[in-house]
């Protein structure tokens, strides 16, 4: 069974055209398709009845989008994202922490120019700012030279994805695909397919995978399967980023997509459970705030800030003074009361900046960071 055609470049190397891929059998794969999508619409429900002003999708959406960059080689935390992300735009390395940025942002994208138009959209967000003038002048472009991953299985060791003169074929096969509607077929599978077209395509110069991994939730919002784009999977992705590209390949070298939908519908279930749980402890979290400052007026500062730090638990005072609409000195005063509750606290490397970080919470969604930061 063929998954597609090579063609060559002019220097001899195989270059991979990937044709379109057909669906497995329900049978072969219904075990893992209806508690994947029950999950995520599970998640997407959760999320829509406590998004607040669509600060909770963000979070969420952050975190997906470090580990999916952290697949790519990021360095980046969750911690430094929500760092780089205050007023004070700090982290250890800046430059990636942006990129990470911009992948958490294009969550938010809509395929309103056609997918194409989307994906170099996309690009343009990512690497617009690089200060690779090489990169940053091929933002929102479509590549003009073949891409190469290694790959020890061929000729100089290396894999070619589509060249830059099939592109135009290609990407109209990968976008009449993706945007198909067959009540026939589930539409996750159809998007987690789009997904594998995508990544053999390779159509821009870098980003490629995070790319990738964007538009499968972006697009099951388009197409009404979640009123949120939030069909995660680049933490189990990041996780297991060998099962990853080896079920990426056995699609393409056995032309059969049951190994390959199976790994996915796996990722996209355990990323969407993983959420849910967070959820839960958020929402705990909250409530146990919430109870500590009972005795406070329901109007007061300090309520509205609790509200506040849940879904951004990094921020300075001016952060909190410019979101909630109050004076700097009520922001500063219920900051105070927080901290010391033991709710917020002040890294020793930021106080002069009064960085207030909620650690509770971080905890929550940041795995790699020192145990010794973490609190219960």
């Amino acid at each position: 069974m063929s998954s597609g055609t090579y063609e060559f470049d002019d220097r001899g190397r195989k270059l991979f055209k990937p044709d379109v891929p057909s669906f497995p059998t329900l049978d072969e794969v219904h075990d893992l398709l209806d508690p994947a999508m029950a999950s995520v619409r599970e998640f997407d429900r959760r999320l829509g009845a406590w998004n607040r002003e669509a600060a909770v999708g963000r979070l969420f959406a952050g975190l997906d989008a470090v580990h999916s960059s952290a697949a790519e080689g990021s360095t980046t935390t969750f911690t430094d994202l929500m760092e780089y992300e205050t007023s004070l735009r700090i982290a250890p390395n800046v430059d990636d922490a942006a990129v990470v940025a911009a992948v958490a942002d294009a969550f938010q994208e809509d395929a309103g120019d056609g997918l194409e138009g989307l994906v170099l959209r996309i690009h343009r967000r990512l690497f617009e700012r690089a200060r690779d003038k090489m990169v940053a002048a091929g933002a929102g472009k479509l590549k003009t030279r073949a891409n190469f991953v290694g790959d020890p299985e061929f000729p100089e060791g290396f894999f070619g994805y589509t060249s830059p003169s099939s592109l135009a074929d290609a990407l109209r096969n990968w976008r009449e695909f993706t945007l198909a509607a067959d009540p026939r077929t589930s539409e996750l599978l159809r998007q987690l397919l789009s997904h594998w077209m995508f990544e053999h395509i390779h159509p821009v110069p870098d980003g490629n995978g995070r790319i990738g991994r964007l538009l499968v939730p972006i697009v099951m919002k388009l197409k009404g399967q979640t009123t949120m784009a939030c069909t995660f999977f680049g933490e189990a992705v990041h996780e297991e980023k060998a099962m990853y590209f080896a079920a990426l390949k056995d699609g393409r070298i056995t032309g059969r997509m049951t190994n390959y939908a199976r790994q996915m519908l796996a990722f996209v279930r355990a990323t969407a459970q993983a959420n849910l749980e967070r959820m839960d402890k958020l929402q705990a979290l909250e409530a146990e705030w919430k109870s500590h400052f009972a005795s406070f007026r329901s109007d007061s500062v300090v309520h509205r800030l609790v509200r506040y730090a849940v879904t951004k638990p990094v921020f300075t005072v001016n952060d909190a003074q410019a979101q909630l609409g109050v004076s700097y000195a009520a922001a500063n005063t219920a900051a105070q009361a927080m901290t010391r509750a033991g709710f917020l606290a002040v890294p020793e490397d930021v106080k002069r900046d009064r960085l207030f970080h909620a650690e509770e919470v971080l905890a929550i969604f940041d795995r790699f960071r020192p145990q010794s930061l973490q609190v219960r």
